[in-house]
C-alpha cells in the first residue's frame, strides 16, 4: 500500500553496484521520506536523504563510491538505536521510512533481500522515543464540506478516534484544541486559514476512504475524513488497526469552547514565554498515569456544560478532598498502572517487545486493587467508572504463560517464551543445553589427544564452531583436524565430531527462534484481540486519576467547590489566580471578587500599568475554565451558570506575514467575538482600541462596549480592561456597566500598587512611574511629566492642539513653557472681563478692532517681551 513515486532529485545511473540498484528501488516507493537503507549492523542513508539528515542528527556525512560510477554521500547509524535517531527526525516534522533485511543473510543467494518495513510521519509515530507522555499525538484529515468541515483526529498511539463537522469559523478552534502534528488535507482543496499547518496533500487516502468503513452516524464529511485517516494510517503501517475503534462524535456545541486566543492568553498548556512547566496544566497535573495526564490535559481542553456531569465531577472531588488517606491509597494504587494505552497500541500493531508485553501485564493485573481503592468511595462517579472496566484476567493469565519471567527487551534476542509453553521447544531447549555440555567434552578430549593445552572452541556466525590453535602450537595438530580458518595469529580447524554437532545446534538454534517467534506473534495477535475491553479499563483508570489529581490541589492550595447557578451569573468571592499565586511565592497573592449578573453584566476596569488588571481578567476566566473542567477552584466561593464560550482579546501580535499589523489582527479578533459571543458566553477585552491613535482607539472602544450591551442575541459577561478614563462615562448611560479600578496608594512621592479591584473609576495610569521602574532615563521621565502637565491642563495653541513642542531656544531642561506674549495675555484678560450680555454689537465690533491692532502691534506701544509661565512637573 505504499505510495509509489519517482524521486526527481535522487540519480539513478545505469551502471551502478547491485545494492545501489537495489537502494533505488526501495526509495522511489517513498520519495518525500527519508529512507533509512538497512547494511549489517548499520542503517544507511544516502544522496539528499544524507545531506538532510545529517545535521539533523549531529553525525558525519562521508561519502560511498567505490565500484560505481557516482558518488554516494552518506551516513549512517547503528541499528540497536535507529529508534532514537528516528524519534529525531520525526520531531523535525520528516518522514522516514525503514528498509529492512527480509532474508537470512546465511541462504541469501547474492544481494540479501530488503523491504520497506515501516514508514513513521509525525502523526503516526507509536515508538515511546517520539511520544511525548502526557499529550496526545493527533493525526488530522480535513476535507470541505461547505459551510463546514469534514474533520477527523485519530491517535495511533492510543487508539482515540474523533470525527464530525466543524463550522468554518471554527475549524481553528479544533485544530489549536487537538493539536494535530500531522495534517492530512485532499489534493485540490485549499485551506488559506491553516496552510502553513497542513503537511500531506494527496488523493490516495480520500480514494480510499470512500471504499472504507460506513462509520454509521457521522454525517458524510465526517466519515471521508475518518476513512482518509484510517487508510494514511494503515499506509504508514500496514496490517490491521485493531487498538482503533469507531470515531466519536465531535460535540463542539456540547463543550465550553475554547481558540487559540483563549488557550494561549490563559496559558493553558504553555506560558507567555513557551514554557510548558510554567503552564496551568504543569500546576494541575499531578496525575499518577501517562493516561491520566492526558485525560487532564483533554479535560482542560474540552470543559464540560452539562449540569448533571459537572455535579458528578465535584461530588468526586469533594469526597477525595474529605478522605485524604483513602485518597492516598487510590494514587498509590493508581502509580502501579503504567500507560495502558500506549503499550496496548504497540501490541496490537505488533510492535510491542517483550518487556513492555510484561509491562501491560502488570499494569492490567494492578487494576483490580485500583478499583477497590475506588470502590470504598460513595460518590456515584466512582461507581459508574468502576463498572465500566471489564474483565481482563484472561490477558495476564495468557500473558504470564507464555513470556518468560524476565523476557528481554527485543524478540529477536531470544529467550522470550518461558519454559513449559511449548513442549517442542523444551525439548530442543534441552538438545541445546546437551549440546553445550558436549562442546566443552570435545575441547577437553582433543586437548588431551594433542597435547595443545591453548586449544579452545570457537564460534563465528560465517564459518560455525571450531577449534582454535595458535600458531606456535600448530605443527603439533593431529592429521584428521581439518583446516577452516587460518587467522594473524592463530589458525581454526573442524573435526567430524564437533561437524556433526555443530549441525545438531544450529538446527536447534534456527527451529527455537522460529518457534520464540511464532509463539510471541500469536501472543501479540490474541492480545490484539481485547482492544475494547483495554481501552475501557484505560478510560476508566485514566478518569479515577484525574479526579484524584484534582483532589490533591484542592485539598493542598485552599481550593473550593463551585455552586451551580439557574439563573446568568458569574459571582467570585477572594478569587486568586492560581498560576501566579504558585509561581510568585515571594509575595502574597491579593484575592479579588468578581459579581457578573444579567443587570450588571459589563464590567470596566481601569487602573495603573502594572496594577493587575490583566492578571484579573485572567484570573476570572481561568477560574471559570477551571470549575467546568470538574475541578475546584482557588477562592472563598464561586458560583456560576455554565459558560458556553471563553473568548478573550489580550496582548499584541501582529502576522507581518499576511500582512495584517497589530491593529489588523486587533481589529479581526475582536470582529470574530462580536460575531460568535452568545448570552452565555465570557469575554475577556484587554486594552481594545489601542493600536492606533487616542481618539480613533477611544471611539472604537465605546462603540464596541455600547455593542456588548445593547446588541440583539449578545449579552455576555464582559471583563473590558482600559487605560481610555473617558471610557468610564459609559456606565452613565447603560445600566448594565459596571465601573472597577485598581486601588493605588501614594506615599511621599512612591505609588504603591495595591492589587485590588474597588468600585470606581482611575483617573490616572501612572505610566511614567512604571518607566522609571523599568529604568528610562530621568531626562525622559522628567520631560514626560512636563508633557503630561500641559495635556492635562488642556493648553492649546491657536488651532486648538495641545502645545508639546518648546520654542526655539527654549533650554531642555528649564522646565518652562512659553505659552503667550505679554500682549496676548492681556487681550485675553480684557476679553475675560467682558460682558457680553451688555454689549451692544456697535462696541462689540469696535472691541474686536481694538484687540485685534493691539495683537498686531499698531498700538505704538513697543510690545512686551513674551514672559514665561511656570511650568513644574505634577509630583
Amino acid at each position: 500500500m505504499l505510495a509509489l513515486g519517482v524521486s526527481t532529485t535522487t540519480p539513478s545511473p545505469s551502471r551502478v553496484t547491485p545494492m545501489l540498484r537495489q537502494y533505488f528501488e526501495m526509495k522511489n516507493r517513498v520519495p518525500d521520506a527519508i529512507l533509512l537503507y538497512r547494511m549489517g549492523d548499520f542503517y544507511e542513508m544516502f544522496f539528499d536523504d544524507a545531506k538532510d539528515a545529517a545535521p539533523l542528527l549531529g553525525i558525519a556525512l562521508t561519502a560511498r563510491h567505490k565500484d560505481s560510477d557516482i558518488e554516494a554521500p552518506m551516513c549512517g547509524v547503528p541499528h540497536h538505536s535507529v529508534d532514537h535517531h528516528v524519534a529525531r527526525l520525526v520531531a523535525a516534522g520528516r518522514k522516514v521510512a525503514i528498509c529492512d533485511q527480509v532474508e537470512d543473510a546465511r541462504a541469501a543467494k547474492g544481494l540479501v533481500r530488503r523491504d520497506i518495513t515501516r514508514v513513521v510521519t509525525p502523526g503516526t509515530v507509536l515508538d515511546p522515543e517520539s511520544l511525548v507522555p502526557d499529550a496526545p499525538c493527533y493525526l488530522a484529515a480535513l476535507t470541505r464540506a461547505e459551510p463546514d468541515w469534514g474533520v477527523a483526529f485519530l491517535d495511533l498511539s492510543t487508539g482515540r478516534f474523533h470525527a464530525g463537522l466543524v463550522p468554518a469559523l471554527r475549524i481553528g478552534d479544533a485544530l489549536a484544541l487537538f493539536r494535530p502534528r500531522e495534517i492530512l488535507l485532499a489534493e485540490g482543496q485549499e485551506a488559506p486559514e491553516f496552510a502553513a499547518a497542513v503537511s500531506r496533500r494527496g488523493a490516495a487516502w480520500w480514494e480510499e476512504a470512500s471504499r472504507g468503513e460506513a462509520h454509521a452516524g457521522l454525517p458524510a464529511a465526517g466519515r471521508t475524513a475518518a476513512g482518509a485517516a484510517l487508510a494514511y494510517a494503515r499506509q504508514m503501517r500496514p496490517g490491521a488497526l485493531l487498538h482503533v475503534g469507531a470515531p466519536q462524535p465531535l460535540a463542539f456545541g456540547e463543550q465550553m469552547g475554547l481558540d487559540a486566543a483563549a488557550i494561549a492568553t490563559l496559558e493553558l498548556f504553555e506560558s507567555s514565554d513557551g514554557s510548558s512547566a510554567r503552564s496551568l496544566f504543569a500546576i494541575l497535573d499531578r496525575t499518577r498515569t501517562p493516561l491520566g495526564a492526558r485525560a487532564l490535559r483533554e479535560a482542560l481542553c474540552h470543559p464540560s456544560r452539562d449540569p448533571v456531569e459537572l455535579t458528578a465531577r465535584w461530588d468526586a472531588v469533594e469526597e477525595l478532598v474529605r478522605r485524604r488517606d483513602d485518597a492516598e491509597t487510590l494514587q498509590e494504587q493508581l502509580a502501579r498502572v503504567g500507560d495502558l494505552e500506549r503499550r496496548f497500541a504497540r501490541v496490537a500493531v505488533g510492535t510491542a517487545g517483550p518487556r513492555e508485553v510484561a509491562a501491560l501485564a502488570a499494569g492490567l493485573e494492578a487494576v483490580p486493587a485500583v478499583l477497590a481503592a475506588a470502590g470504598a468511595f460513595a460518590a456515584l462517579r466512582f461507581r459508574a467508572l468502576c463498572e465500566r472496566v471489564p474483565d481482563t484476567a484472561d490477558c495476564v493469565a495468557r500473558i504470564a504463560s507464555t513470556l518468560s519471567p524476565e523476557p528481554p527487551v527485543l524478540a529477536s534476542a531470544g529467550g522470550v517464551i518461558r519454559d513449559g509453553a511449548d513442549a517442542e521447544l523444551d525439548q530442543l531447549r534441552a538438545l541445546r543445553r546437551g549440546a553445550q555440555q558436549a562442546l566443552l567434552a570435545i575441547e577437553a578430549e582433543e586437548r588431551k589427544r594433542s597435547g595443545i593445552s591453548g586449544v579452545r572452541v570457537r564460534f563465528n556466525r560465517v564459518f560455525g564452531y571450531s577449534l582454535e590453535v595458535s600458531n606456535a602450537h600448530k605443527e603439533k595438530v593431529p592429521a584428521d583436524w581439518i583446516r577452516k580458518q587460518s587467522l594473524a595469529n592463530a589458525e581454526r580447524f573442524i573435526t567430524p565430531a564437533l561437524k556433526e554437532l555443530e549441525e545438531k545446534i544450529l538446527t536447534a538454534e534456527d527451529r527455537i527462534a522460529a518457534i520464540e517467534n511464532r509463539l510471541y506473534a500469536g501472543l501479540l495477535a490474541d492480545l490484539a484481540q481485547a482492544g475494547e475491553r483495554v481501552a475501557a479499563t484505560a478510560d476508566a483508570v485514566a478518569q479515577l486519576d484525574v479526579a484524584a489529581s484534582l483532589a490533591e490541589n484542592a485539598a493542598s492550595g485552599r481550593w473550593v467547590r463551585p455552586e451551580l447557578s439557574k439563573t446568568p451569573c458569574l459571582s467570585i468571592v477572594e478569587g486568586r489566580h492560581p498560576l501566579v499565586e504558585r509561581l510568585r511565592r515571594e509575595e502574597p497573592f491579593i484575592p479579588n471578587d468578581c459579581d457578573l449578573a444579567t443587570d450588571r453584566r459589563i464590567l470596566l476596569v481601569t487602573g495603573p500599568n502594572m496594577g493587575g488588571k490583566s492578571t484579573y481578567l485572567r484570573q476570572v476566566a481561568t477560574i471559570v475554565l477551571l470549575a467546568q473542567a470538574g475541578s475546584f477552584v482557588p477562592a472563598s466561593r464561586v458560583r456560576l451558570s455554565p459558560i458556553d464560550r471563553i473568548f478573550t482579546r489580550v496582548g499584541a501580535a501582529d502576522y507581518l506575514s499576511r500582512g495584517e499589523s497589530t491593529f489588523m489582527v486587533e481589529m479581526l479578533e475582536s470582529a470574530s467575538i462580536l460575531s460568535q459571543a452568545t448570552p452565555a458566553s465570557l469575554v475577556i477585552l484587554d486594552e481594545v482600541g489601542r493600536g492606533t491613535s487616542t481618539f480613533d482607539g477611544l471611539s472604537i472602544a465605546w462603540a464596541l462596549l455600547e455593542y456588548l450591551h445593547d446588541a440583539p442575541g449578545k449579552g455576555a459577561f464582559v471583563l473590558f480592561a482600559t487605560h481610555y478614563h473617558e471610557l468610564t462615562e459609559i456606565a452613565l448611560v447603560k445600566p448594565a456597566v459596571v465601573n472597577a479600578t485598581m486601588a493605588v496608594k501614594e506615599l511621599e512621592g512612591r505609588v504603591l500598587f495595591l492589587r485590588k479591584v474597588v468600585p470606581g473609576a482611575a483617573d490616572r495610569s501612572y505610566g511614567i512611574h512604571v518607566a522609571e521602574l523599568a529604568g528610562l532615563p530621568p531626562e525622559v521621565t522628567d520631560r514626560a511629566r512636563e508633557v503630561l502637565s500641559n495635556l492635562e491642563k488642556q493648553e492649546l495653541d491657536v488651532q486648538g492642539a495641545p502645545v508639546l513642542a518648546r520654542r526655539q531656544g527654549e533650554s531642555a531642561g528649564s522646565g518652562q513653557f512659553l505659552l503667550f506674549s505679554a500682549e496676548e495675555e492681556l487681550a485675553l484678560d480684557k476679553l475675560r472681563a467682558v460682558d457680553v450680555d451688555q454689549m451692544t454689537p456697535v462696541a462689540a465690533l469696535s472691541l474686536l478692532a481694538t484687540l485685534q491692532d493691539r495683537l498686531k502691534g499698531k498700538t505704538g506701544e513697543k510690545p512686551a517681551k513674551p514672559q514665561p509661565l511656570s511650568g513644574k512637573p505634577e509630583r
